[in-house]
Protein backbone atom coordinates (compact mmCIF):
# COMPACT_ATOMS: atom_id res chain seq x y z
CA UNK A 1 0.00 0.00 0.00
CA UNK A 2 2.24 2.73 -1.29
CA UNK A 3 -0.27 5.52 -0.67
CA UNK A 4 -0.87 4.69 3.01
CA UNK A 5 0.69 7.37 5.19
CA UNK A 6 -0.69 6.37 8.59
CA UNK A 7 -0.48 2.58 8.58
CA UNK A 8 2.90 2.51 10.33
CA UNK A 9 2.45 5.62 12.48
CA UNK A 10 3.23 3.78 15.74
CA UNK A 11 -0.33 3.97 17.05
CA UNK A 12 -1.24 0.37 17.96
CA UNK A 13 -4.49 -1.09 16.69
CA UNK A 14 -7.38 -1.07 19.16
CA UNK A 15 -10.36 -3.37 18.67
CA UNK A 16 -13.46 -1.26 18.09
CA UNK A 17 -16.10 -3.91 17.42
CA UNK A 18 -16.59 -7.58 16.63
CA UNK A 19 -19.69 -7.86 14.44
CA UNK A 20 -20.98 -11.29 13.38
CA UNK A 21 -23.13 -11.81 10.27
CA UNK A 22 -22.29 -8.46 8.72
CA UNK A 23 -22.62 -7.24 5.14
CA UNK A 24 -19.28 -6.21 3.57
CA UNK A 25 -21.02 -3.60 1.41
CA UNK A 26 -22.67 -2.02 4.44
CA UNK A 27 -19.46 -2.21 6.48
CA UNK A 28 -17.27 -0.60 3.84
CA UNK A 29 -19.56 2.44 3.89
CA UNK A 30 -18.99 3.17 7.56
CA UNK A 31 -15.34 2.06 7.60
CA UNK A 32 -14.51 4.47 4.78
CA UNK A 33 -16.64 7.29 6.16
CA UNK A 34 -14.69 7.15 9.44
CA UNK A 35 -11.49 8.07 7.62
CA UNK A 36 -12.91 10.40 4.97
CA UNK A 37 -16.20 12.05 5.83
CA UNK A 38 -16.41 12.77 9.56
CA UNK A 39 -14.68 16.10 8.96
CA UNK A 40 -17.88 17.32 7.30
CA UNK A 41 -19.64 17.32 10.68
CA UNK A 42 -17.01 17.50 13.40
CA UNK A 43 -13.98 18.86 11.53
CA UNK A 44 -11.72 15.81 11.78
CA UNK A 45 -11.51 12.14 10.74
CA UNK A 46 -10.08 8.98 12.22
CA UNK A 47 -6.52 8.68 10.91
CA UNK A 48 -6.73 4.99 9.98
CA UNK A 49 -9.25 2.18 10.10
CA UNK A 50 -8.82 -1.56 9.51
CA UNK A 51 -11.61 -4.04 8.86
CA UNK A 52 -10.84 -7.77 9.07
CA UNK A 53 -13.51 -9.93 7.40
CA UNK A 54 -13.65 -13.66 8.08
CA UNK A 55 -16.56 -14.78 5.95
CA UNK A 56 -19.59 -12.94 7.34
CA UNK A 57 -17.83 -11.83 10.53
CA UNK A 58 -16.06 -8.49 10.93
CA UNK A 59 -13.59 -7.14 13.46
CA UNK A 60 -12.63 -3.53 12.92
CA UNK A 61 -9.91 -1.44 14.53
CA UNK A 62 -8.77 2.13 15.11
CA UNK A 63 -5.45 3.41 16.30
CA UNK A 64 -5.93 3.49 20.09
CA UNK A 65 -4.59 7.00 20.68
CA UNK A 66 -6.28 8.30 17.56
CA UNK A 67 -9.63 6.95 18.69
CA UNK A 68 -9.36 8.81 22.00
CA UNK A 69 -8.37 11.98 20.13
CA UNK A 70 -11.47 11.71 17.94
CA UNK A 71 -13.71 10.97 20.93
CA UNK A 72 -12.51 14.09 22.71
CA UNK A 73 -12.86 16.20 19.57
CA UNK A 74 -16.55 15.31 19.35
CA UNK A 75 -17.19 15.67 23.07
CA UNK A 76 -15.43 19.05 23.22
CA UNK A 77 -17.80 20.43 20.58
CA UNK A 78 -20.85 19.12 22.44
CA UNK A 79 -19.68 20.43 25.83
CA UNK A 80 -18.75 23.82 24.38
CA UNK A 81 -22.17 24.09 22.74
CA UNK A 82 -24.94 21.63 23.72
CA UNK A 83 -26.86 22.85 20.65
CA UNK A 84 -24.29 20.94 18.58
CA UNK A 85 -25.38 17.77 20.39
CA UNK A 86 -29.00 18.49 19.49
CA UNK A 87 -27.92 19.12 15.90
CA UNK A 88 -26.39 15.62 15.86
CA UNK A 89 -29.68 14.14 17.07
CA UNK A 90 -31.80 16.12 14.62
CA UNK A 91 -29.60 15.22 11.66
CA UNK A 92 -29.63 11.52 12.55
CA UNK A 93 -33.42 11.50 12.30
CA UNK A 94 -33.60 13.51 9.07
CA UNK A 95 -30.83 11.62 7.28
CA UNK A 96 -32.04 8.19 8.45
CA UNK A 97 -35.51 8.95 7.08
CA UNK A 98 -34.05 10.20 3.80
CA UNK A 99 -32.05 6.99 3.34
CA UNK A 100 -35.05 4.82 4.15
CA UNK A 101 -37.28 6.78 1.74
CA UNK A 102 -34.82 6.03 -1.06
CA UNK A 103 -34.87 2.34 -0.19
CA UNK A 104 -38.66 2.27 -0.20
CA UNK A 105 -38.61 3.69 -3.73
CA UNK A 106 -36.68 0.65 -5.08
CA UNK A 107 -39.02 -1.28 -7.42
CA UNK A 108 -40.28 -4.60 -6.11
CA UNK A 109 -39.33 -6.31 -9.38
CA UNK A 110 -35.84 -5.54 -10.68
CA UNK A 111 -35.66 -8.39 -13.18
CA UNK A 112 -36.00 -5.97 -16.10
CA UNK A 113 -33.80 -3.24 -14.64
CA UNK A 114 -30.64 -2.56 -16.59
CA UNK A 115 -27.23 -3.04 -15.04
CA UNK A 116 -26.79 0.74 -15.16
CA UNK A 117 -30.01 1.20 -13.17
CA UNK A 118 -28.81 -1.25 -10.53
CA UNK A 119 -25.54 0.67 -10.26
CA UNK A 120 -27.44 3.94 -9.79
CA UNK A 121 -29.49 2.48 -6.93
CA UNK A 122 -26.36 1.23 -5.19
CA UNK A 123 -24.48 4.50 -5.65
CA UNK A 124 -27.37 6.66 -4.41
CA UNK A 125 -27.79 4.47 -1.35
CA UNK A 126 -24.06 4.69 -0.60
CA UNK A 127 -24.17 8.48 -0.91
CA UNK A 128 -27.13 8.79 1.46
CA UNK A 129 -25.73 6.24 3.91
CA UNK A 130 -22.34 7.96 4.00
CA UNK A 131 -24.05 11.29 4.64
CA UNK A 132 -25.93 9.68 7.54
CA UNK A 133 -22.69 8.38 9.05
CA UNK A 134 -21.16 11.86 9.05
CA UNK A 135 -23.60 12.60 11.88
CA UNK A 136 -24.92 9.20 12.92
CA UNK A 137 -21.61 7.96 14.29
CA UNK A 138 -20.89 10.95 16.52
CA UNK A 139 -23.10 9.78 19.39
CA UNK A 140 -21.32 6.40 19.38
CA UNK A 141 -17.94 8.08 19.30
CA UNK A 142 -18.51 10.02 22.53
CA UNK A 143 -18.90 6.95 24.72
CA UNK A 144 -18.53 3.62 22.92
CA UNK A 145 -14.77 3.01 23.15
CA UNK A 146 -13.78 5.44 25.89
CA UNK A 147 -16.58 6.43 28.31
CA UNK A 148 -15.74 10.13 28.07
CA UNK A 149 -19.27 11.55 27.89
CA UNK A 150 -20.42 9.27 30.70
CA UNK A 151 -17.48 10.26 32.90
CA UNK A 152 -17.95 13.96 32.12
CA UNK A 153 -21.56 13.82 33.33
CA UNK A 154 -20.73 11.59 36.32
CA UNK A 155 -17.94 13.96 37.38
CA UNK A 156 -20.53 16.74 37.47
CA UNK A 157 -22.83 14.56 39.59
CA UNK A 158 -19.93 13.82 41.94
CA UNK A 159 -19.94 17.51 42.85
CA UNK A 160 -23.52 16.97 44.06
CA UNK A 161 -23.29 13.50 45.62
CA UNK A 162 -20.51 11.65 47.50
CA UNK A 163 -21.87 8.11 47.14
CA UNK A 164 -20.69 6.45 43.93
CA UNK A 165 -23.71 4.16 43.96
CA UNK A 166 -26.01 7.19 44.08
CA UNK A 167 -24.00 8.85 41.32
CA UNK A 168 -24.69 5.82 39.13
CA UNK A 169 -28.36 5.88 40.10
CA UNK A 170 -28.68 9.60 39.35
CA UNK A 171 -26.88 9.15 36.06
CA UNK A 172 -29.32 6.40 34.98
CA UNK A 173 -32.30 8.56 35.94
CA UNK A 174 -31.06 11.71 34.21
CA UNK A 175 -29.99 9.98 30.99
CA UNK A 176 -33.03 7.73 30.56
CA UNK A 177 -35.07 8.82 27.50
CA UNK A 178 -38.37 10.58 28.08
CA UNK A 179 -39.86 8.85 25.04
CA UNK A 180 -40.03 5.27 23.83
CA UNK A 181 -37.29 3.98 21.55
CA UNK A 182 -38.03 2.25 18.24
CA UNK A 183 -37.34 -1.03 20.05
CA UNK A 184 -39.90 -0.22 22.76
CA UNK A 185 -42.48 0.76 20.15
CA UNK A 186 -41.94 -2.60 18.44
CA UNK A 187 -42.48 -4.33 21.79
CA UNK A 188 -45.72 -2.36 22.22
CA UNK A 189 -46.84 -3.59 18.80
CA UNK A 190 -46.05 -7.15 19.85
CA UNK A 191 -48.08 -6.81 23.04
CA UNK A 192 -50.97 -5.38 21.03
CA UNK A 193 -50.69 -8.42 18.73
CA UNK A 194 -50.84 -10.66 21.80
CA UNK A 195 -53.94 -8.83 23.06
CA UNK A 196 -55.60 -9.30 19.67
CA UNK A 197 -54.78 -13.02 19.62
CA UNK A 198 -56.07 -13.33 23.18
CA UNK A 199 -59.31 -11.52 22.28
CA UNK A 200 -59.75 -13.93 19.38
CA UNK A 201 -59.62 -16.78 21.94
CA UNK A 202 -56.46 -18.20 20.34
CA UNK A 203 -54.09 -18.06 23.34
CA UNK A 204 -54.83 -21.70 24.21
CA UNK A 205 -53.88 -22.85 20.70
CA UNK A 206 -50.43 -21.31 21.12
CA UNK A 207 -49.94 -22.82 24.57
CA UNK A 208 -51.05 -26.32 23.54
CA UNK A 209 -48.96 -26.53 20.34
CA UNK A 210 -45.42 -25.71 19.25
CA UNK A 211 -44.20 -23.32 16.55
CA UNK A 212 -45.65 -24.00 13.11
CA UNK A 213 -48.22 -26.43 14.54
CA UNK A 214 -49.55 -23.62 16.75
CA UNK A 215 -49.96 -21.38 13.73
CA UNK A 216 -52.16 -23.90 11.96
CA UNK A 217 -54.44 -23.93 15.03
CA UNK A 218 -54.96 -20.16 14.97
CA UNK A 219 -58.10 -18.53 13.65
CA UNK A 220 -57.73 -16.90 10.21
CA UNK A 221 -57.96 -13.46 11.82
CA UNK A 222 -55.14 -14.14 14.29
CA UNK A 223 -53.00 -15.82 11.63
CA UNK A 224 -53.34 -12.77 9.37
CA UNK A 225 -52.33 -10.48 12.26
CA UNK A 226 -49.21 -12.56 12.98
CA UNK A 227 -48.30 -12.43 9.30
CA UNK A 228 -48.74 -8.65 9.22
CA UNK A 229 -46.54 -8.20 12.29
CA UNK A 230 -43.86 -10.52 10.87
CA UNK A 231 -43.83 -8.58 7.60
CA UNK A 232 -43.59 -5.21 9.35
CA UNK A 233 -40.60 -6.29 11.44
CA UNK A 234 -38.93 -8.79 9.08
CA UNK A 235 -35.81 -6.63 8.80
CA UNK A 236 -35.21 -6.68 12.56
CA UNK A 237 -34.76 -10.45 12.63
CA UNK A 238 -32.88 -10.63 9.34
CA UNK A 239 -30.23 -8.08 10.30
CA UNK A 240 -27.69 -7.78 7.47
CA UNK A 241 -27.24 -11.15 5.74
CA UNK A 242 -29.59 -13.56 7.51
CA UNK A 243 -33.17 -14.59 6.80
CA UNK A 244 -36.22 -13.16 8.60
CA UNK A 245 -37.68 -15.09 11.51
CA UNK A 246 -40.16 -17.78 10.39
CA UNK A 247 -43.75 -17.34 11.54
CA UNK A 248 -43.23 -20.15 14.05
CA UNK A 249 -40.77 -17.91 15.92
CA UNK A 250 -43.57 -15.45 16.72
CA UNK A 251 -45.85 -18.28 17.83
CA UNK A 252 -43.22 -19.28 20.41
CA UNK A 253 -42.81 -15.65 21.54
CA UNK A 254 -46.56 -15.22 21.91
CA UNK A 255 -46.81 -18.41 23.93
CA UNK A 256 -44.12 -17.06 26.28
CA UNK A 257 -46.22 -13.92 26.79
CA UNK A 258 -49.27 -15.97 27.68
CA UNK A 259 -47.26 -18.05 30.17
CA UNK A 260 -46.04 -15.00 32.05
CA UNK A 261 -47.61 -13.77 35.27
CA UNK A 262 -48.91 -10.55 33.73
CA UNK A 263 -51.29 -10.39 30.79
CA UNK A 264 -50.13 -8.53 27.65
CA UNK A 265 -52.54 -5.71 28.56
CA UNK A 266 -51.01 -5.43 32.03
CA UNK A 267 -47.50 -5.47 30.55
CA UNK A 268 -48.46 -2.68 28.13
CA UNK A 269 -49.83 -0.63 31.03
CA UNK A 270 -46.71 -1.31 33.12
CA UNK A 271 -44.39 -0.05 30.37
CA UNK A 272 -46.42 3.15 29.96
CA UNK A 273 -46.52 3.73 33.72
CA UNK A 274 -42.77 3.21 34.10
CA UNK A 275 -42.04 5.66 31.28
CA UNK A 276 -44.17 8.30 32.97
CA UNK A 277 -42.49 7.55 36.29
CA UNK A 278 -39.05 8.02 34.70
CA UNK A 279 -40.14 11.38 33.31
CA UNK A 280 -41.34 12.55 36.72
CA UNK A 281 -38.26 11.26 38.56
CA UNK A 282 -35.99 13.06 36.11
CA UNK A 283 -37.78 16.39 36.66
CA UNK A 284 -37.70 15.96 40.44
CA UNK A 285 -34.01 15.00 40.48
CA UNK A 286 -32.94 17.90 38.27
CA UNK A 287 -34.56 20.25 40.78
CA UNK A 288 -33.31 18.46 43.89
CA UNK A 289 -29.70 18.43 42.70
CA UNK A 290 -29.89 21.97 41.37
CA UNK A 291 -28.53 20.94 37.95
CA UNK A 292 -27.56 24.08 36.03
CA UNK A 293 -29.01 24.87 32.62
CA UNK A 294 -25.98 23.82 30.59
CA UNK A 295 -25.64 20.42 32.25
CA UNK A 296 -29.39 19.85 32.04
CA UNK A 297 -29.07 20.36 28.28
CA UNK A 298 -26.14 17.92 28.15
CA UNK A 299 -28.13 15.25 30.02
CA UNK A 300 -30.92 15.80 27.49
CA UNK A 301 -28.51 15.42 24.56
CA UNK A 302 -27.23 12.16 26.03
CA UNK A 303 -30.72 10.78 26.59
CA UNK A 304 -31.74 11.65 23.03
CA UNK A 305 -28.64 9.82 21.74
CA UNK A 306 -30.32 6.65 23.05
CA UNK A 307 -33.41 7.33 20.94
CA UNK A 308 -31.78 8.55 17.75
CA UNK A 309 -29.33 5.65 17.70
CA UNK A 310 -32.31 3.28 17.56
CA UNK A 311 -33.97 5.42 14.92
CA UNK A 312 -30.82 5.11 12.81
CA UNK A 313 -30.46 1.38 13.35
CA UNK A 314 -34.07 0.58 12.45
CA UNK A 315 -33.78 2.72 9.29
CA UNK A 316 -30.55 0.93 8.37
CA UNK A 317 -32.08 -2.51 8.85
CA UNK A 318 -35.17 -1.67 6.79
CA UNK A 319 -33.01 -0.08 4.10
CA UNK A 320 -30.73 -3.08 3.77
CA UNK A 321 -33.67 -5.42 3.74
CA UNK A 322 -35.01 -3.51 0.73
CA UNK A 323 -31.56 -3.59 -0.91
CA UNK A 324 -31.66 -7.39 -0.89
CA UNK A 325 -33.63 -7.12 -4.13
CA UNK A 326 -30.69 -5.37 -5.78
CA UNK A 327 -28.13 -7.87 -4.53
CA UNK A 328 -30.34 -10.78 -5.61
CA UNK A 329 -30.11 -9.45 -9.17
CA UNK A 330 -26.32 -9.11 -8.93
CA UNK A 331 -26.21 -12.64 -7.55
CA UNK A 332 -28.22 -14.06 -10.46
CA UNK A 333 -26.53 -12.08 -13.22
CA UNK A 334 -22.97 -12.91 -12.18
CA UNK A 335 -23.28 -16.39 -10.67
CA UNK A 336 -22.39 -15.33 -7.14
CA UNK A 337 -23.74 -16.49 -3.79
CA UNK A 338 -25.95 -14.15 -1.77
CA UNK A 339 -23.04 -13.18 0.51
CA UNK A 340 -20.50 -12.93 -2.31
CA UNK A 341 -22.76 -10.53 -4.22
CA UNK A 342 -22.08 -7.94 -1.53
CA UNK A 343 -18.27 -8.20 -1.40
CA UNK A 344 -17.52 -5.16 -3.53
CA UNK A 345 -16.69 -1.54 -2.79
CA UNK A 346 -19.28 0.99 -3.89
CA UNK A 347 -17.35 2.11 -6.97
CA UNK A 348 -16.60 -1.50 -7.93
CA UNK A 349 -20.28 -2.30 -8.44
CA UNK A 350 -20.47 -0.07 -11.50
CA UNK A 351 -17.33 -1.65 -12.93
CA UNK A 352 -18.81 -5.10 -12.26
CA UNK A 353 -22.15 -4.20 -13.82
CA UNK A 354 -20.40 -2.69 -16.84
CA UNK A 355 -18.41 -5.87 -17.37
CA UNK A 356 -15.09 -4.29 -16.38
CA UNK A 357 -14.50 -6.22 -13.14
CA UNK A 358 -14.10 -9.95 -12.66
CA UNK A 359 -16.91 -11.21 -10.36
CA UNK A 360 -14.56 -13.94 -9.12
CA UNK A 361 -12.90 -11.21 -7.07
CA UNK A 362 -15.67 -11.70 -4.50
CA UNK A 363 -14.90 -15.40 -4.03
CA UNK A 364 -11.57 -14.91 -2.23
CA UNK A 365 -12.86 -11.85 -0.40
CA UNK A 366 -15.82 -13.84 0.84
CA UNK A 367 -13.46 -16.28 2.55
CA UNK A 368 -11.06 -13.80 4.15
CA UNK A 369 -10.00 -10.24 3.42
CA UNK A 370 -9.11 -6.94 5.05
CA UNK A 371 -10.09 -3.41 4.14
CA UNK A 372 -7.58 -0.71 5.07
CA UNK A 373 -8.72 2.87 4.84
CA UNK A 374 -7.40 6.33 5.58
CA UNK A 375 -8.08 9.68 3.95
CA UNK A 376 -8.15 9.05 0.18
CA UNK A 377 -7.15 5.37 0.54
CA UNK A 378 -9.37 2.28 0.44
CA UNK A 379 -7.67 -1.01 -0.35
CA UNK A 380 -9.01 -4.54 -0.05
CA UNK A 381 -6.38 -7.26 0.45
CA UNK A 382 -6.61 -11.04 0.40
CA UNK A 383 -4.05 -13.80 0.91
CA UNK A 384 -0.74 -13.10 2.62
CA UNK A 385 -1.18 -9.33 2.57
CA UNK A 386 -4.46 -9.62 4.43
CA UNK A 387 -3.05 -12.15 6.89
CA UNK A 388 -0.12 -9.86 7.69
CA UNK A 389 -2.33 -6.89 8.50
CA UNK A 390 -4.73 -9.02 10.55
CA UNK A 391 -1.82 -10.46 12.57
CA UNK A 392 -0.78 -6.95 13.59
CA UNK A 393 -4.06 -6.57 15.50
CA UNK A 394 -3.67 -9.67 17.68
CA UNK A 395 -3.05 -9.23 21.41
CA UNK A 396 -2.84 -11.55 24.39
CA UNK A 397 -5.82 -11.39 26.76
CA UNK A 398 -5.58 -12.30 30.46
CA UNK A 399 -8.48 -14.59 31.37
CA UNK A 400 -7.38 -15.96 34.79
CA UNK A 401 -9.70 -13.61 36.67
CA UNK A 402 -12.41 -14.09 39.30
CA UNK A 403 -14.29 -10.95 38.30
CA UNK A 404 -14.44 -8.41 35.50
CA UNK A 405 -15.73 -4.86 35.37
CA UNK A 406 -17.64 -2.69 32.93
CA UNK A 407 -20.06 0.22 32.92
CA UNK A 408 -23.42 0.18 34.67
CA UNK A 409 -26.13 0.42 32.02
CA UNK A 410 -29.11 -0.52 34.21
CA UNK A 411 -29.07 -0.80 38.00
CA UNK A 412 -29.65 -4.05 39.84
CA UNK A 413 -28.13 -7.32 41.01
CA UNK A 414 -28.80 -10.89 39.87
CA UNK A 415 -27.40 -14.41 39.79
CA UNK A 416 -27.81 -16.96 37.05
CA UNK A 417 -26.28 -19.39 34.59
CA UNK A 418 -24.47 -17.90 31.62
CA UNK A 419 -25.79 -18.27 28.09
CA UNK A 420 -23.57 -16.88 25.34
CA UNK A 421 -25.87 -15.26 22.76
CA UNK A 422 -24.01 -14.13 19.65
CA UNK A 423 -26.96 -14.03 17.23
CA UNK A 424 -30.54 -15.18 16.74
CA UNK A 425 -29.18 -18.69 16.08
CA UNK A 426 -28.54 -18.94 19.85
CA UNK A 427 -32.04 -17.96 21.01
CA UNK A 428 -33.19 -21.53 21.66
CA UNK A 429 -30.69 -22.09 24.50
CA UNK A 430 -31.90 -19.10 26.53
CA UNK A 431 -34.27 -19.84 29.43
CA UNK A 432 -35.89 -17.51 31.95
CA UNK A 433 -33.43 -16.49 34.68
CA UNK A 434 -30.25 -17.03 32.65
CA UNK A 435 -27.60 -14.33 32.39
CA UNK A 436 -27.30 -13.27 28.77
CA UNK A 437 -23.67 -12.68 27.77
CA UNK A 438 -22.92 -11.19 24.35
CA UNK A 439 -20.32 -9.33 22.35
CA UNK A 440 -23.09 -6.80 21.77
CA UNK A 441 -26.85 -7.10 21.33
CA UNK A 442 -29.04 -6.34 18.33
CA UNK A 443 -32.79 -6.35 17.65
CA UNK A 444 -32.69 -10.01 16.61
CA UNK A 445 -31.81 -11.17 20.17
CA UNK A 446 -34.40 -9.12 22.07
CA UNK A 447 -36.52 -12.28 22.70
CA UNK A 448 -33.59 -13.64 24.75
CA UNK A 449 -33.07 -10.31 26.53
CA UNK A 450 -36.67 -10.46 27.76
CA UNK A 451 -35.87 -13.74 29.56
CA UNK A 452 -32.59 -12.58 31.12
CA UNK A 453 -31.98 -12.11 34.83
CA UNK A 454 -29.07 -9.87 33.81
CA UNK A 455 -27.24 -8.83 30.65
CA UNK A 456 -23.46 -8.56 30.18
CA UNK A 457 -21.74 -7.35 27.00
CA UNK A 458 -18.17 -6.91 25.84
CA UNK A 459 -18.79 -3.78 23.81
CA UNK A 460 -20.83 -0.64 23.84
CA UNK A 461 -21.25 2.64 25.69
CA UNK A 462 -24.26 3.73 27.69
CA UNK A 463 -26.14 4.58 24.49
CA UNK A 464 -25.71 1.07 23.04
CA UNK A 465 -28.53 -1.35 22.21
CA UNK A 466 -28.05 -3.45 25.36
CA UNK A 467 -28.10 -0.38 27.60
CA UNK A 468 -31.27 1.05 26.12
CA UNK A 469 -33.23 -2.21 26.03
CA UNK A 470 -32.12 -3.26 29.52
CA UNK A 471 -33.44 0.01 30.94
CA UNK A 472 -36.76 -0.42 29.15
CA UNK A 473 -37.02 -3.99 30.46
CA UNK A 474 -35.68 -3.18 33.93
CA UNK A 475 -32.95 -5.84 33.66
CA UNK A 476 -29.56 -5.30 35.41
CA UNK A 477 -26.93 -4.71 32.74
CA UNK A 478 -23.14 -4.31 32.61
CA UNK A 479 -21.62 -3.24 29.30
CA UNK A 480 -18.11 -2.73 27.93
CA UNK A 481 -16.42 -5.58 29.82
CA UNK A 482 -14.10 -6.22 26.84
CA UNK A 483 -13.69 -9.99 27.46
CA UNK A 484 -17.02 -11.42 28.74
CA UNK A 485 -17.61 -13.96 25.95
CA UNK A 486 -13.99 -15.13 26.15
CA UNK A 487 -13.86 -15.28 29.95
CA UNK A 488 -17.23 -17.01 30.42
CA UNK A 489 -18.84 -20.10 28.89
CA UNK A 490 -22.34 -21.52 28.80
CA UNK A 491 -23.39 -22.84 32.20
CA UNK A 492 -21.04 -20.76 34.36
CA UNK A 493 -22.76 -19.46 37.50
CA UNK A 494 -22.22 -15.72 37.87
CA UNK A 495 -23.33 -12.81 39.97
CA UNK A 496 -23.92 -9.52 38.20
CA UNK A 497 -23.79 -6.41 40.38
CA UNK A 498 -24.68 -3.88 37.73
CA UNK A 499 -24.84 -0.99 40.17
CA UNK A 500 -21.08 -1.40 40.66
CA UNK A 501 -20.34 -2.63 37.11
CA UNK A 502 -19.08 -6.01 38.43
CA UNK A 503 -19.44 -9.57 37.11
CA UNK A 504 -18.21 -12.37 39.40
CA UNK A 505 -17.77 -16.09 38.77
CA UNK A 506 -19.40 -18.21 41.47
CA UNK A 507 -18.64 -21.64 40.07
Amino acid sequence: MNNAKNLDDGDEWMLAEDIPDIDFFFAQIFLRSFANNMENSVGTNYSKVLGVFKGKDLSFYYGGKDCLRFTNAVLDKIVDDPAFGEKINDNIVVLSDRMQEHAESIPADLSRASNAELAEIIEEHARLHTELYEWGWLSNATDMFYPEFTEFLKNYLRTKEASEEKVNSHFITLTSPAEKSAEALQHDDFLKLAIEVENNCDAAALLENDGEAALSALSPKSFASVQAYAEKYAAMGALWVLQPFPLGHYAVELADVFRSEKSPAQELERAAAELEQRRQLKTILLNELGVDEKHAKLFHVFSRFMLTKFHRRYAQLRTHYALRRVFREVEKRFGLSFVQSRFFLTEEFRLLLEGRLDPALAVDRGKFCVLYTEKGVAEVLTGEGAAGLAKATQKQIALDLTEITGQCACLGKARGRVKIILSAKDLAKMTAGDVLVAIATNPDVVPAMKKAAAIVTEQGGVTCHAAIVSRELGVPCVIGTKIATKWLKDGDLVEVDASKGLVRKLG
